[in-house]
C-alpha cells in the first residue's frame, strides 16, 4: 500500500493508503490510514494529481527548491513542467507522457520534500512544457 493524497479539481483533499491504483482505472480506492477497513472511492474523473507521500504530516518548514532547468540536466527522463488548472506548477521528469493518455508520473526535481512522485490527470492540466 502506497500513502497518497489525492488532490481534487475543486480543491478538496483525501489522504489514504491506495492499493488498487491503476492508470486505466476509473476510480481510486484510499483506506484510512487509522481504520483501513474505512475505505473512499474516489473516480479518478474528479482528480487533479495522485501525490504519492513519504508520510502524510509531511514537513510544513519545507521550501520548495527553485526550479530551473539546470536543476534537472542530469536526470534521467523527459524534463516537464506542469501548469494546473489552478496554476500550480510541479516540475521534473517522466517517462510517459502523452497528451492522448488518461495521465502520467511525474519524478519532482525538489527531491528534498515530501512527494516521492506525482500521478498527473491530464485533464487537469493547463499546459504540459517538455524539453531535452
Amino acid at each position: 500500500m502506497n500513502r497518497v493524497v489525492a488532490r481534487y479539481l475543486d480543491n478538496r483533499v483525501v489522504k489514504g493508503l491506495a492499493f488498487d491504483f491503476g492508470p486505466a482505472k476509473e476510480s481510486v480506492h484510499l483506506a484510512d490510514p487509522d481504520d483501513r477497513k474505512k475505505v473512499t472511492e474516489i473516480p479518478t474523473s474528479e482528480l487533479k494529481a495522485l501525490f504519492f507521500v513519504k508520510s502524510f504530516a509531511g514537513n510544513p518548514d519545507h521550501q520548495d527548491a527553485e526550479f530551473s532547468r539546470e536543476s534537472l540536466q542530469m536526470a534521467r527522463g523527459l524534463k516537464i513542467k506542469v501548469t494546473f488548472l489552478d496554476d500550480e506548477v510541479i516540475c521534473g521528469t517522466t517517462n510517459g507522457y502523452s497528451a492522448s493518455r488518461p495521465g502520467f508520473f511525474v519524478e519532482l526535481a525538489d527531491t528534498a520534500g515530501n512527494n516521492i512522485r506525482v500521478y498527473v490527470y491530464t485533464a487537469a492540466t493547463r499546459s504540459v512544457e517538455t524539453w531535452r
